[in-house]
């Protein structure tokens, strides 16, 4: 009977200094773990579409790079110490392209200018935008106990929401032009100036088609104090097929020819993401009744322990 008695308070001892022991050791709070939501800004620089010259006269247009942005809400789970997977659904720039075109003197418009002969802007650039969806797989690896390397690389979905809206089969026209105002021969003050048509591109977008492009980025995340992150990222999207195909004219000498925009780019993004650790280590000083002179000791501790992962 005492043996028995000695066995139950072992096990009792044990029992208690188990506890004891998880009182005074908090959990580790890595920030890559779990479920994370987050908000994102991008800025795209675009790369410039390709014109093919078919009927000579005047001299091919130039493609010229344009900008884009994305913003909108990421959902990640991390499911390894490295490693982690997203969902976002961002709005931004499905399409932009622009030239530079070929201005020939004209008599009355610009001869004897800088203007002629040379090549100037056509005009802003034609872009549409719409619902995005980017799919990544994410690698993270600590540099120090608040600064992460990372490396990202997953796919870029568009045309999702066109394609649930209008079905099969469904296009888009996109079209800009420039017009120049000559006056009459011979000049009379009282007859208005000509407006003549000098140069017209347009494109079509099958818009009903679903569009895979691939992005690949590196990037760094920041810890804040409070457990939550920031994320700069930069990397290229590549798409594998065009996104427009279209015509172009110069109206005075007929030459004309197609281009084509893939909607290729360069990107840098900027991400917050929130990971509920914070909220994490309040619940567990609570759980251990920890009691502190004022909310300021709290969040001191709190600081702390989010630093101890």
């Amino acid at each position: 009977m005492e043996n028995m008695r000695l066995n139950i308070a072992f096990f009792v001892f044990i029992f208690l200094m188990f506890f004891r022991s998880e009182a005074q050791n908090p959990p580790s709070f890595y920030p890559f773990k779990g479920f994370h939501v987050g908000i994102t800004g991008q800025a795209e620089f675009i790369q410039k579409p390709t014109f093919f010259l078919l009927n000579d006269g005047d001299p091919i247009p130039k493609g010229t790079w344009s900008y884009g942005w994305e913003a909108g809400i990421e959902f990640s789970y991390h499911f390894a110490k490295y490693f982690g997977v997203s969902i976002g659904i961002n709005y931004g720039t499905a399409l932009s392209y622009e030239c530079a075109i070929f201005w020939r003197s004209i008599s009355g418009f610009n001869e004897g200018r800088s203007t002629a002969n040379t090549y100037q802007p056509c005009h802003s650039p034609i872009q549409d935008e719409e619902i995005i969806f980017p799919l990544k797989f994410e690698f993270h690896y600590p540099l120090r106990k608040d600064l992460f390397f990372t490396a990202e690389a997953g796919v870029k979905l568009k045309g999702v929401v066109h394609r649930l809206s209008y079905g099969k089969g469904a296009t888009a026209s996109y079209s800009s032009g420039t017009t120049v105002l000559v006056p009459p021969t011979p000049n009379d003050p009282n007859v208005p100036y000509d407006q003549i048509d000098y140069f017209d591109y347009w494109g079509e977008r099958n818009i009903s088609e679903i569009h895979c492009n691939l992005l690949i980025g590196i990037g760094l995340y920041y810890k804040l104090p409070y457990g939550d992150l920031l994320r700069f990222t930069t990397g290229v999207n590549l798409s594998f097929k065009n996104i427009i195909e279209g015509h172009y004219v110069y109206q005075l000498s007929q030459s004309w020819g197609v281009f084509t925009a893939k909607n290729d780019f360069i990107y840098t993004q900027l991400s917050y993401i929130h990971t509920l650790n914070w909220q994490k280590a309040k619940k567990y000083l609570k759980k251990q009744e920890f009691s502190f002179s004022s909310k300021k000791e709290r969040r001191q501790d709190i600081i702390k322990m989010l630093k101890s992962w």
